[in-house]
């Protein structure tokens, strides 16, 4: 038993040291362009996502411990019968929508750890609250990547569009336990929410920076177009739609098309973002990837039609 633990235990330290070995050849070679990137990252996170995400962080807190879903009248009722999901739902719906990801997974995670959704709800509410701002897709995208902020308004529905579809292509039986009503009684506490969202930044900007080195390097290094850009597909939103406006191997509707599906599903970066908060609450990311991807495809279908138009 003894002889077998020092040889594992042998194994594995001969894997750390081929490992640091890599890392150190792969770092010393790269050393000036994985810099570059993770600046770019850097400077992307604090230019465009945290100004946004930051104040909405805190300002969801509040909401969520005052705000009561009656306040919103007809919509609720609304969202209630098309998504199945307590009426509660529609906060972390709303302002996911308009305050850009990851703000609806941390509402998500938050209203089920208050007992306003249930986890299969909050599981399923998830991926349909996390999507990009308004801001990002008509002036980021729009204007300052198409210069056409007609295109930027056409991807904005296109997403909302697909949303809604996808909310009602999901949505099952609601469950009529009893979820937590005396939620409104919790107080807000300013410093801990400040706290928590200076937290969740670093974790945001940190992950952007990781992709955004992956991404650059792949660009850079990897000569085959299409392996390019499925990658940038998947990973990560920003650089996904930059890559397409400029594609030279594409034409601009396809690379329009394209930027729409990555709009939908989000990428891979942003999942990751969100499963910081999911796993705050306990919640699992299976349905969020299904639900990303279909409304990834629906939203390429939904701007085509409307593009057509």
């Amino acid at each position: 038993m003894t002889k077998e633990r020092t040889h594992v235990g042998f194994k594995d330290r001969v894997s750390a040291a081929l490992f640091l070995s890599l890392a150190l050849i792969f770092g010393i070679a790269l050393s000036s362009e994985v810099s570059e990137y993770v600046k770019d990252g850097m400077l992307l996170a604090i230019g465009s996502v945290i100004p946004t995400s930051l104040p909405f962080m805190i300002i969801s807190d509040f909401y969520i411990c005052y705000g009561r879903p009656e306040n919103i009248g007809v919509l609720r009722r609304i969202f209630t019968r098309l998504f199945g999901i307590e009426e509660y739902g529609i906060t972390p719906l709303i302002s996911g929508n308009i305050g850009g990801f990851p703000i609806g997974a941390k509402m998500c995670a938050e209203c089920y750890h208050r007992g306003m959704l249930t986890r299969e709800e909050a599981e399923r509410l998830m991926p349909l609250s996390n999507n990009p701002s308004p801001a990002f897709v008509v002036g980021g995208v729009g204007m300052g990547i198409y210069g056409d902020p007609r295109v930027g308004a056409l991807l904005l529905i296109s997403i909302y569009i697909a949303t809604v579809l996808c909310g009602i292509i999901t949505s099952g039986k609601r469950d009529k336990t009893p979820t937590n009503t005396n939620y409104v009684n919790n107080s807000f506490d300013f410093v801990a929410s400040v706290r928590n969202a200076g937290i969740n930044s670093i974790s945001i900007i940190s992950f952007i920076s990781v992709f955004s080195v992956i991404t650059g390097l792949v660009n850079k290094h990897v000569g085959y177009a299409p392996v390019t850009y499925v990658l940038s597909l998947f990973l990560e939103v920003t650089n996904a739609v930059k890559t397409y406006s400029s594609a030279t191997h594409l034409s601009k509707d396809f690379g329009m098309i394209l930027s729409a599906f990555a709009l939908g599903f989000g990428g891979v970066s942003v999942a990751l973002q969100s499963s910081v908060f999911a796993s705050f609450g306990g919640l699992k990311m299976r349905k969020y990837y299904l639900i990303k991807l279909m409304e990834g495809v629906l939203c390429a279908a939904v701007f085509s039609i409307l593009y057509m138009i």
